[in-house]
């Protein structure tokens, strides 16, 4: 690019990874007659780690009338949010040569908030039928093996059943004890990210937050109840099973 630069209206400055924080300060020197000027935060994050270059710069910036700082990298899975928020310097680099201009800023967790709440209710959603399930399989599983029923008595065939149950439940556990830990691990993790929002912004959120908090008890308790039949019913069979070895006349082998 040329030293002269065009008058320009509207300018997008986007981030690319890897990019020297020189270049986009040399950049930013070429912009000074550019009215409405958007930023990728990462961009501000990178130039406010290498303060030195604006250090006591005069703002080019004075016909801007706007400035708008967003985030480029959103995801919240992948993305561990930086400790560096913009810097005095930067900010009056950008904004005192017009100190009119109209300055938005917008944060990676007002971004993240809104995608991770809908999936939270998804999440709760998915949980609570497949409760309705267990709970209709499991209803079942007693009129199958009510403890009037007599079972086929094989040599090691009480044993054999009474391990696998226990077995079975054992994974059964696990898995109810990884959805309760996932809703809760979803839950902080908004948490976390309305925490850091100013509070007019967090305000937007915090109504359905403490809506999914509530529909997550609910949910988290249902999840304990369908445990608890479970070891229930397992705990009457190995008992009806024992029962049979211990009363019953007849040979096993």
């Amino acid at each position: 690019m040329t030293t002269a630069s065009p008058i320009l209206h509207t300018v997008l400055f986007c981030y690319y990874p890897n990019v020297d924080a020189h270049n986009i300060y040399c950049l930013l020197q070429l912009l000074h007659s550019v009215n409405f000027l958007k930023l990728n935060l990462e961009i501000v994050e990178i130039l406010s780690t290498y303060g030195d270059l604006i250090l006591e710069q005069t703002s080019p910036f004075v016909n801007l009338k706007s400035l708008t700082v967003y985030p480029e990298i959103v995801s919240h899975w992948e993305y561990t949010p930086r400790k560096v928020a913009m810097s005095p310097e930067l900010k009056s680099y950008l904004l005192d040569g017009s100190p009119g201009s109209i300055f938005t800023m917008v944060l990676r967790e007002e971004i993240m908030a809104p995608k991770l709440l809908p999936e939270l209710g998804a999440l709760l959603e998915t949980v609570k039928e497949d409760i309705k399930i267990t709970r209709e399989y499991w209803k079942a599983q007693v009129n199958i093996h009510a403890p009037k029923a007599k079972m086929t008595r094989k040599f090691g065939g009480y044993m054999a059943q009474i391990k696998s149950g226990w077995e079975n439940l054992g994974v059964n556990l696990q898995q109810r004890k990884e959805k309760a830990c996932f809703i809760i691990s979803n839950l902080q993790r908004i948490e976390e990210l309305l925490s850091k929002l100013p509070a007019s912004k967090r305000a937007k959120f915090q109504p359905c937050f403490s809506s999914l908090c509530i529909e997550a008890e609910s949910v988290i308790s249902q999840v304990t109840d369908c445990m608890q039949i479970q070891c229930d019913e397992n705990q009457s069979r190995s008992s009806v099973c024992l029962y049979e070895l211990a009363t019953s006349s007849e040979p096993y082998f």
